[in-house]
């Protein structure tokens, strides 16, 4: 015997059909699971093999939104940051390496969240925001050094560091040798070579350009 559909489940059937055959290109909205959905409520005690059909449809759509929005999020992810976010967030870095840079100021330079900032900005530079920073604040410190009389105290604070005993750790960290023992090394240099110094020596040791 088969399924007798009350006229009810028929104007169901008609008004959510449409949803059925939507283009598979099209994005899923809310308003097509939530018709889908309300058609299997109001055929369930009628017509269950229908309203099981509908409720399946609205799964599968339902499913591939949501592969697409992870797709689309490792996408996201795997995106180094836009030249005009990365010209930002350096020139916020160098103009404040006397003091502490948190991640999410750097972050608001580029306006996106501190979790894409920080994979973003790692594509771009090769490092984590952590390694940038102190690679450039050892920069500025190798130039005053060269160029300057100051103590490597006074250097040290100068370029963001919380006390000299920091600042010679992640100096010898990232050079392999002490800042006192690369000041004496590189003091040999000419005046005039330490002026052209002071705008071209590269940081040995860098990863970072």
């Amino acid at each position: 015997m088969g399924i007798v559909q009350s006229t009810e489940c028929f104007d169901h059937n008609q008004q959510y059909s449409h949803i059925l055959c939507e283009p598979p290109g099209d994005q899923v909205t809310l308003t097509m699971l939530t018709g889908l959905l309300d058609a299997a409520l109001h055929m369930w005690d009628q017509d269950r093999i229908t309203a099981k059909s509908r409720i399946r449809a609205a799964a599968d759509m339902l499913r591939g939104a949501v592969a697409d929005v992870g797709e689309e999020a490792s996408r996201g992810r795997s995106r180094g940051l836009a030249p005009w976010q990365a010209r930002k967030v350096t020139e916020f870095i160098q103009a404040s390496l006397k003091s502490k840079i948190r991640v999410q100021d750097c972050a608001k330079q580029t306006r996106l969240s501190v979790s894409h900032f920080s994979v973003a900005f790692k594509v771009t530079f090769g490092v984590t925001v952590g390694e940038y920073i102190r690679h450039r604040r050892i920069e500025r410190a190798q130039r005053l050094m060269l160029l300057s009389t100051m103590s490597l105290s006074q250097i040290g604070l100068a370029v963001g560091f919380s006390d000299q005993a920091h600042y010679c750790r992640v100096f010898r960290g990232i050079m392999g040798i002490s800042p006192n023992a690369w000041r004496h090394r590189n003091l040999v240099l000419t005046p005039a070579d330490r002026t052209l110094a002071g705008d071209l020596l590269p940081m040995q040791g860098s990863p970072c350009g």
